[in-house]
């Protein structure tokens, strides 16, 4: 016997709404990812499920963290004023993969981190804070194989590959056709069945759980033409790893994918705080990325991260450090601040670079924590985005304009107390009073300019008093 139809709809409304509902994407667009302050983590890292704080004994294995970790320390993340993460990839992966680059099968999860569940939890306990979530995400190659035997890989055979060879990095084919270490295998990607199953499973993972971002790892290991399917098939902002400082190398992958994480200016922040260049250098690399890249707003600007050592192994006066986080946090772009940066943690190439978080006790009360809150939470979000670099070059002062507040940044080291005046880059008006938020310091803008002594070496954010 047939149903009618207003029975039928009735039973279909019914077993809809008693279906659990799965987290949908936000479908974030770069416009949206713009007003966005991301905190990276390796999921492995950052917090223990359990609770426990012991360390661990071999950084390049397994230490335990994962994803009901990150729940239970969201608002140790949100109390800094970070309104978005980066988190690991996701699927199973070839043994001590837990940095999750290694994968075998793309569609299924690592379980070392947790659940399905687990994971849809953390999304959902993310978004209820307000918070994005971006996915690390691998096309270019697959985990190390015993053997050269695939079983239960995804990609399942050998011909599914690109012919080992060690790469050549003069050769722009052998980048996007060798294998990268040369022990992770190179997914062909000019089969279109290759193609069409990596497209799949990015949809598939941001239809599942509602990610809202992707950050592509090895970005130049894969032919341009690739991408624009794969970012489409996504349907979310998409930034993408091109490691080159050259801008002129790096800008053009900007045609195929939102963003790209900065490394040109990586390396510029770095010679500047870190080794003492000039801040020429900085303005250089600033108007060489005007030209190479189409849209410098969406560019992901960053001091530290896992494949790195960090600042403070190379440079160990946290006064730099917090001049260049100063600059990552409010310069034009989207800031990216590495986990364990805000614990002074100090390792040097991978893994020392990935230590775990937990044996801090996530410490609040922290200099370099509560630095960054204030930085991020008082000025960044507070003081509007309307940005003006290259305000005043110097060769150990910097000035530029983040919404209502003048940003002034040095190279001194800490125990400066150096004499500056410095343009307020018509931001203020002569016989203003202006007050800096880091040290609470007071000037008056005078013929256009704010004379001050720089306080320890530290930067200076000025707002009307």
């Amino acid at each position: 016997m047939k149903l009618s139809i207003a029975l039928s709809v009735a039973l279909v409304s019914a077993a809809l709404a008693s279906a659990k509902p799965l987290p949908l994407a936000k479908r974030a667009s770069a416009d949206d990812w713009k007003d966005r302050a991301i905190y990276q983590l390796l999921t492995d890292r950052f917090a223990r499920p359990d609770g426990s704080t012991d360390g661990c004994s071999n950084l390049s294995s397994y230490c335990g963290g994962g994803y009901q970790g990150i729940i239970d320390k969201l608002d140790y993340i949100t109390g800094m004023g970070f309104d978005a993460i980066w988190i690991s990839p996701i699927p199973a992966n070839s043994a001590n993969g837990y940095h999750g680059y290694w994968a075998t099968n793309f569609e299924a999860l690592n379980e070392n981190f947790g659940s399905e569940d687990d994971l849809k939890a953390l999304i959902s306990a993310a978004h209820d804070k307000g918070v994005y979530v971006m996915l690390d995400v691998v096309a270019n190659h697959a985990g190390p194989t015993e053997n050269g035997d695939y079983s239960g890989y995804t990609f399942g055979s050998a011909d599914l590959y690109h012919p080992q060879c060690t790469i050549d990095y003069g050769s722009q084919t052998s980048i996007e056709q060798c294998w990268v270490a040369d022990v992770l295998p190179d997914i062909d990607t000019e089969n279109q069945n290759n193609i069409d199953k990596l497209n799949s499973i990015v949809s598939n993972w941001i239809s599942t759980y509602g990610f809202d971002g992707i950050r592509i790892d090895t970005f130049k290991h894969v032919r341009k033409d690739f991408w624009p399917g794969y970012v489409s098939a996504s349907g979310v902002f998409a930034t993408g790893e091109v490691f080159d400082g050259d801008p002129s190398y790096v800008g053009p992958y900007q045609e195929v994918v939102d963003s790209l994480i900065n490394y040109p200016l990586y390396y510029g922040i770095n010679d500047v705080f870190a080794s003492g260049s000039g801040f020429s250098r900085i303005s250089e690399l600033l108007a060489s990325n005007k030209v190479a890249f189409s849209d410098v707003s969406v560019l992901t600007n960053f001091v530290d991260n896992h494949d790195n050592p960090r600042f403070l192994n190379k440079q160990n006066d946290v006064a730099q450090f917090k001049n260049a986080l100063t600059f990552v946090l409010l310069a034009e772009g989207i800031p990216i601040v590495y986990y364990g940066s805000e614990q002074g943690f100090s390792g040097g190439a991978d893994p020392a670079n990935r230590e775990v978080l937990w044996t801090t006790g996530f410490d609040t009360s922290s200099d370099l924590y509560q630095f960054i809150a204030n930085v991020n939470k008082n000025v960044r979000v507070k003081s509007g985005k309307n940005i003006t670099m290259d305000v005043a070059v110097n060769d150990n002062t910097y000035a530029f304009i983040h919404g209502s507040v003048l940003v002034v940044l040095n190279n001194y080291g800490s125990g400066a107390s150096n004499f500056v005046t410095i343009s307020a880059g018509g931001l203020f008006s002569d016989g203003d009073t202006v007050i800096d938020v880091i040290s609470n310091i007071t000037a008056t803008v005078s013929g256009g300019n704010i004379s001050f002594n720089i306080n320890n070496g530290l930067p200076a954010i000025f707002q009307r008093a």
